[in-house]
């Protein structure tokens, strides 16, 4: 069994009508990981983009990017900078497609980038709104499978889920298949939870899969649109067995850290209880 890792949620706050506000919150988190020793980092969904979902796409297509564009090219610097391995979310172009993918990106901490996961599940309209994110977003292809990431200290076997994603148990057992880590970028309001569902949800996930799982949110709320949009997730770090490690308070809002073990073999997998 390998020794513990340090794994980071980074949570950012809303966006505003500064666009580098977020890349400021960012990169502050990030450095702060580091010198607190994480090898590994997870970021929210569309990491620096506005929450768009329920406007017409039309107007914001120009936000995607191709996976050599500059916020890719400045997340690998970033990572390379600290030494540390980055998971962020991206609008994602791709040749010879009408619409982007929400995917989730992996910066490694010598700057070199793979895509790691892109949202396959898109959810409808939120009640009262005309655009919901299948009308900014293509379906992602079958859900990815885990991926070495070589990190200062040792290496984690990780996937990913973006936000929607997380609710379909069969997306967990595709992404756990393998993996040490699953890392969930998530942003967006989820009115229909009552509180503690999110921690609740993201727990018994971790528990049935025997996997770690670490969820990075944004937070707050959005009026750069005109209109209030809330951010309902919440960063943590869970362990297989579905005790929360490490969980983000708005008090304290610093990255949360907390322990991954790499290269568990199955038969040392917390098991389910027998009653």
């Amino acid at each position: 069994m390998s020794a513990p890792m340090r794994v980071a949620a980074i949570p950012v706050g809303p966006a505003g009508h500064d666009p580098d506000g977020l890349w400021r919150e960012v990169e502050a988190g990030v450095a702060e990981a580091a010198a607190a020793g994480a090898g590994l980092a997870i970021l929210p969904e569309l990491t620096v983009l506005p929450y768009v979902a329920g406007e017409d796409p039309a107007h914001w297509r120009h936000l995607a990017e191709p996976q050599d564009g500059l916020t890719a090219r400045r997340m690998g610097a970033l990572a390379r900078r600290h030494g540390i391995g980055l998971v962020f979310g991206l609008a994602l172009s791709e040749h010879g497609e009408a619409l982007p993918l929400n995917a989730a990106l992996l910066a490694e901490a010598d700057g070199s980038l793979v895509r790691i996961a892109a949202k396959r599940r898109l959810p409808p309209p939120l009640p009262g709104e005309r655009f919901g994110e299948a009308d900014h977003f293509r379906a992602g292809p079958l859900d990815a499978p885990a991926v070495r990431v070589k990190c200062p200290g040792g290496s984690l076997r990780i996937a990913a889920l973006v936000c929607y994603d997380r609710r379909f148990p069969e997306a967990w057992d595709a992404a756990s298949a393998g993996a040490d880590l699953v890392a969930v970028l998530v942003a967006g309001p989820a009115p229909q939870d009552p509180p503690g569902f999110f921690t609740g949800e993201l727990a018994g996930h971790a528990r049935r899969c025997r996997v770690a799982a670490v969820a990075a949110s944004r937070h707050g709320i959005e009026h750069g649109l005109g209109r209030p949009v809330r951010h309902d997730g919440d960063s943590l770090v869970v362990g297989p067995d579905g005790r929360v490690l490490a969980a983000w308070r708005p008090d304290a809002p610093s990255p949360v850290i907390g322990p991954v073990t790499g290269s568990l073999p199955d038969s040392d997998r917390p098991s389910l209880p027998a009653a």
